[in-house]
């Protein structure tokens, strides 16, 4: 039995819900319209097989009292969340969809790069309050761009900011050097980067070792009137190093999706240059189905024991 615990599964698209009537396989749905509840998914998953998985944690107790359970499909990229030890110790498998959300992702990211770089925000607001005020701007060909973590997501970023004509950095532990040779991107350490960009976007992903995090050196570490742009892991930069800075005019502007704690409502609510979005980087109607789509089939293909080695995580 196949268990979909997503809060808001086919709202845009009705294939992944026919592609589980086609399969034959045995379904429910969690359709509350919330975001399941350990609770929930302990009492609707008692005899599922396979879970169609949010952003829910499966951590060692949780997995361990879902005695059928043999694969997690993560609808998304990160499986943090998950307890991939005990997943592998109980023998569940772990799927995502690792290409569905990179265009959204590095869409918003480049909105994000355009909007603090023209100063919308504050011009905005002002135009709003009857001002007429013309604020300092620049343009986005005219910035060095500086990406850290260069896998897909980082790799579509620095394709777009470069056909704006912009100069590109990047460092990531494992850079593709001939994809960065051949798409005129420079390869540089992260403190490279933070002293020489004028933008500094965050793709990077949780390592397994010494973990990404900015904190008041690195930050202080920036140019004087950059723009921070955070679509990585909300703990990847220290919030109160990032306000302080924010609010002295150290850094220009920030752009932020993902916070320590969720939903957000700290003291960067009330900075008019940052740029504060509810975790919505992957929620565009394309990218939701697409994922949808991608996790129901791995799923269904798990069950059938066609799914290929290489679309697992473990």
């Amino acid at each position: 039995m196949i268990f979909v615990t997503l809060s808001s599964f086919v709202e845009y698209d009705q294939h992944p819900l026919e592609l589980l009537r086609a399969s034959g396989v045995p379904f429910k749905i969690h359709d509350t319209g919330k975001r399941i509840t350990t609770a929930e998914l302990l009492a609707g998953g008692q005899d599922a097989t396979v879970v169609v998985a949010g952003v829910e944690p499966y951590d060692r107790a949780t997995l361990g009292q879902l005695p059928q359970l043999r694969c997690i499909s993560r609808c998304g990229v990160g499986v943090d969340a998950i307890d991939l030890q005990a997943a592998a110790a109980r023998g569940i498998a772990v799927l995502n969809t690792p290409d569905a959300p990179t265009a959204a992702v590095a869409e918003l990211a480049l909105t994000m790069m355009l909007s603090l770089s023209r100063n919308l925000p504050r011009q905005s607001v002002a135009a709003h309050g009857r001002q007429w005020s013309r604020l300092q701007a620049h343009l986005l060909g005219a910035r060095r761009v500086g990406i850290i973590g260069l896998g897909r997501i980082g790799k579509r970023v620095a394709t777009l900011v470069r056909a704006f004509g912009a100069d590109v950095w990047a460092t990531d532990p494992v850079a593709d050097v001939g994809w960065c040779a051949a798409n005129g991107v420079r390869i540089g350490t992260r403190d490279e980067i933070l002293a020489g960009c004028d933008i500094v976007s965050i793709h990077a992903a949780r390592s397994t070792g010494a973990p990404m995090r900015l904190g008041e050196a690195e930050i202080r570490r920036m140019r004087r009137g950059a723009i921070l742009i955070n679509l990585g892991r909300g703990d990847m930069v220290d919030e109160a190093a990032l306000h302080t800075a924010l609010s002295d005019g150290h850094l220009f502007g920030a752009g932020l999706d993902v916070y320590p704690v969720e939903p957000y409502a700290g003291d960067l609510c009330d900075l008019d240059n940052v740029i504060l979005t509810p975790h919505a980087a992957t929620l565009t109607v394309e990218t939701r189905a697409q994922m949808e789509t991608e996790c129901v089939r791995k799923a269904i293909a798990f069950l059938a024991g066609t799914l290929p080695a290489a679309d697992r995580v473990i």
